[in-house]
């Protein structure tokens, strides 16, 4: 699996986004992964069944996408996160509140190993053989959301790292997006104030694909699970959500989007593509 190695903020093959910081930090690392766009999923570790299914579902709707899935390989959210990305065959990038040599917690030292057997990468501030102490894991979280062109959050209490991730990556201009919830469910309080504050939210893994095409462009490997683009001659809307697989709402609403972000226009009931003249969020 590889041996520890340094990188400095001088050198090339360190993470552009990290430069971001205040104070890029040197970061040790194993593995590698390609140059693809990275996105971020984080959430809770007290964390529902629902938000598991979800977690599992963008990790893996993130690689057939082929973007890089981000996270911390806590349990939980995080750890779902990662797992639909490498079942998917996609790459991950794990950042630790410890050494990369020390896997915590260790009922994920499977994820772990399949991270670094695959195309992944593990990464942290600290040296090898530091253990996760309580307090390491809030700075950790600033390089997730840096790293990461965007941060989504599936589930989040009232406190909580998601949260901190959420607002590092706001503070670095990384847009936010976050799944709504029932409004007495703990584990949607936090994804709801964020939304009521801005966040995007994200009605699922094919809007989730549709609001990152937005910000970042079109997918590494395509435009996935029929979010393809709209033909020159145009299309009508009644025939959208068969094309986009989704509901006619859902359909309406990515239009709308789209309109927004200078991708289409209406023309009555004909919806016609337009060039990009303004995309949400840093890339």
């Amino acid at each position: 699996m590889g041996e520890p190695f340094l990188i400095r903020p001088e050198d090339g093959s360190y993470p552009a986004g990290l430069r971001d910081l205040e104070a890029p930090p040197p970061l040790f690392v194993i593995g590698e992964t390609s140059a693809s766009p990275a996105v971020a999923l984080v959430g809770t570790r007290r964390c529902t069944s629902y938000g598991l299914g979800l977690a599992l579902a963008f990790g893996r709707a993130l690689a057939n996408a082929g973007w890089i899935t981000v996270s911390g390989l806590a349990r939980g959210i995080d750890a779902a996160a990662h797992r639909g990305c490498l079942d998917a065959g996609g790459e991950a990038v794990a950042v630790l509140g410890s050494g990369v040599d020390i896997v915590y917690p260790a009922e994920n030292r499977d994820l772990y190993q399949r991270i670094l057997q695959g195309h992944g990468m593990v990464i942290s501030e600290y040296p090898p053989g530091t253990r996760p102490d309580r307090w390491r894991f809030p700075a950790r979280n600033r390089l997730i959301a840096a790293i990461s062109s965007a941060v989504v959050v599936v589930e989040a209490g009232e406190k909580g790292g998601a949260l901190i991730t959420a607002r590092l990556g706001a503070e670095v201009g990384r847009p936010v997006l976050a799944v709504p919830g029932d409004i007495d469910r703990p584990a949607s309080i936090g994804c709801n104030r964020l939304i009521r504050d801005g966040a995007i939210p994200v009605l699922g893994p094919e809007d989730l694909i549709a609001e990152l095409e937005l910000m970042l462009g079109a997918p590494p490997r395509g435009s996935a699970g029929g979010n393809g683009i709209i033909p020159a001659s145009g299309v009508l809307i009644d025939d959208l959500p068969g094309i986009w697989r989704c509901t006619p709402a859902e359909a309406l609403a990515r239009v709308a989007r789209m309109e927004i972000a200078g991708q289409a226009r209406r023309d009555g009931d004909l919806v016609l593509p337009e060039p990009v003249t303004r995309v949400r969020g840093k890339t």
